[in-house]
């Protein structure tokens, strides 16, 4: 009788990540864009998965429900592109793209914003008879997320409310590390940047990212641990 061949199992680095590391439909043999999903919400992660899964030469190797997550399996996997929800934690509250780029400076990310433009409170501010509604620290400092993640690194970005085909086209584009950005962030950006608008003052990407740190809450001396500068600075 022919004896078996051993056969071996690559595993995710943790127990809870079984489950999501790899894509079991793919093709080892095809090549293809290798993408890493990362969102704290298991539903919009899964679905963004097969949304992704769907379109050949895409292949979904991992998902991530954090940022420690996401860094474990990036350095397992190496994925071309990092699909990066805004508001995925990590275990010590920094602000997970920055984090993420510190630990990881060659990972290329395609940011994904948490609203739509229609829940913008930035593009789309609440008519003066409607309920007030609370901005986050991104909107604390003037700007929305994909704006925010720009000035933080994202090579690329993408609202929620936007069509597939965009996102997909977003994807490849970073994949080949061309930058893809929300039309709108772009337009903001060179907006507060214009010369033509002399009356208002335009924040330094520094700037953008002391501003969401205090809208979190951060000391100022958290700031400067977080953001490798000085406490004086910060003030």
């Amino acid at each position: 009788m022919k004896p078996l061949t051993p056969v071996t199992v690559d595993r995710p680095p943790d127990e809870s990540a079984k489950s999501r590391a790899c894509d079991p439909d793919a093709s080892a043999s095809a090549p293809a864009v290798r993408l890493l999903v990362a969102d704290a919400q298991a539903i919009d992660r899964r679905a963004l998965a097969v949304l992704l899964r769907s379109q050949p030469g895409l292949r979904v190797v991992g998902e991530a429900a954090s940022g420690d997550e996401a860094l474990a399996l990036a350095r397992l996997h190496a994925p071309h592109v990092l699909v990066l929800s805004l508001a995925l934690p990590t275990a010590g509250g920094e602000p997970v793209l920055p984090w993420l780029l510190a630990a990881e400076p060659g990972l290329r990310v395609l940011a994904i914003s948490e609203r739509g433009w229609e829940q913008c409170v930035v593009l789309n501010p609440p008519s003066p008879g409607s309920l007030p509604v609370l901005p986050d620290e991104a909107c604390r400092a003037g700007v929305d997320c994909l704006q925010l993640a720009m000035t933080q690194g994202a090579l690329g970005t993408v609202r929620r409310s936007a069509d597939p085909d965009l996102l997909f086209a977003a994807v490849r584009a970073v994949a080949e590390g061309r930058p893809s950005h929300d039309p709108a962030a772009l337009e903001a950006i060179a907006r507060l940047s214009s010369s033509d608008a002399p009356h208002r003052t335009a924040l330094s990407p520094r700037e953008v990212e002391v501003a969401a740190l205090i809208g979190r809450g951060f000391s100022n001396k958290e700031i400067a641990v977080t953001l490798a500068i000085s406490a004086p600075t910060v003030t």
